[in-house]
């Protein structure tokens, strides 16, 4: 199954018979992103901004209620985005509990795969880069040896000019 949730698309795997011969509906969400900003800095991350998030629910169609507890076998899920960097975090959302990086989801550019074994969200933080595009490049010091020598040059001339204005004088 797969669409498309705040501008990413979402693939979902699910293992055959993970939920034996019940009939369920899985439906993805977009959440708030500015209303899961504030979990950053208590995870660490306040130097980052959320690219992309979906929420996950399995539901029973019988009762349109969201089934509860853990599945058989986990679903996995591909987030895409070019908002997605080698060095984004995936952040859940249990349903309750406080949000967590997941530590064994996969992150590469543009895509982030992590495995679900419950109804949780997710979000995808990326490190803001610091850098401007088409910017000059640094400098860390300066070229004096250009300076060095007209400096002692000037030092030496004026040391000979003073020798021999000292020699004409006693002569």
């Amino acid at each position: 199954m797969s669409a498309i949730a705040d501008g990413a698309n979402v693939a979902v795997a699910i293992p055959p018979g993970d939920f034996g011969s019940q009939t369920v509906e899985v439906a993805l969400t977009e959440p708030m992103l500015s209303d899961l900003t504030n979990a950053l800095s208590s995870l660490g991350l306040s130097g980052d901004s959320l690219a992309t998030g979906v929420g996950i629910e399995v539901i029973d169609p019988q009762t349109g209620q969201p089934l509860t507890g853990t599945l058989a076998a986990p679903l996995e899920v591909t987030i895409t985005s070019s908002g997605i960097a080698a060095g984004s975090k995936v952040i859940e959302f249990p349903t309750s509990g406080s949000p967590f990086v997941v530590t064994n989801a996969q992150v590469s550019a543009g895509n982030a795969v992590v495995s679900v074994s419950s109804d949780p969200g997710f979000a995808v933080a990326t490190p803001v880069s610091s850098t401007v595009p088409q910017a000059t490049s640094p400098v860390t010091g300066k070229n004096f040896l250009p300076e060095g020598l007209l400096g002692g040059g000037l030092v030496l001339v004026g040391s000979i000019a003073l020798t021999f204005s000292a020699r004409r004088r006693r002569a």
